[in-house]
């Protein structure tokens, strides 16, 4: 797990702040909150690692992020 769990990410996020999350510690079920809060307060998640998952899963992100998403 990173050392922020998925609560404290999803916080740091609704308040404003972009961050870079490393994929290999989190799930495609622990990013979709975060996608989806960013896209909301339109701040910036760059997914490090994120292009092994499957298509279909990058494209939900993509979809809550709403343009806010970026993959590395």
């Amino acid at each position: 797990m990173p050392e922020k769990n998925v609560s404290e990410l999803l916080n740091i996020v609704r308040a404003g702040a972009g961050v870079t999350l490393r994929v290999e510690e989190l799930t495609v079920d622990d990013v979709l909150p975060i996608a989806r809060a960013a896209g909301e307060s339109k701040v910036p998640v760059r997914l490090q690692g994120a292009l092994k998952w499957r298509t279909h899963d990058l494209v939900q992100i993509a979809e809550l992020g709403k343009g806010s998403v970026v993959f590395e």
